[in-house]
């Protein structure tokens, strides 16, 4: 049991793994980036396009009322070479609506608040992709 300012041991890992499976596993995800989800934990050799990665996980301890809870702060980027701004955002909201809806499974932890606090679009720097960023906040608590 995680006390004070002490995150649970496995915590980054249990949030990024329950929250990719989430999207993955959403149909409204799979209709944008594919069967199964092109939502990836690390960088591709050759990514097919559009992509997510998920490219920033932060934590900070954020218990209350003698429970331990743990605030987690994930970047996702996106990445599209076709449709332009219109269907960048399109994207984004395909994955900001799946983790408004989802119930994520968290080993000995509960998600009691998940909701997207960010979203940008914008050119790379090779002129032909689009880039999204995605922050996403969820705060999750000990089930004791």
């Amino acid at each position: 049991m995680a006390d004070g300012g002490i995150l649970p041991r496995d915590a980054e890992r249990t949030v990024a793994d329950a929250l990719l499976q989430a999207l993955r596993a959403d149909t409204d995800v799979q209709a944008v980036f594919g069967d199964p989800a092109r939502i990836h934990e690390s960088e591709t050799q050759e990514p097919i396009y559009p992509y997510a990665i998920l490219e920033r996980h932060e934590t900070r301890p954020a218990g209350s009322a003698g429970v331990s809870g743990t605030e987690h702060i994930l970047t996702l980027g996106i990445a599209s070479r076709f449709g332009g701004r219109r269907y960048a955002r399109e994207f984004m909201g395909a994955i900001r609506a799946a983790v408004e809806r989802a119930e994520l499974a968290i080993a000995g932890q509960r998600a009691v608040l998940s909701y997207t606090s960010y979203g940008d679009v914008f050119r790379a720097r090779d002129r032909r992709t689009l880039r999204g960023l995605l922050r996403i906040r969820i705060i999750t608590e000990e089930i004791i």
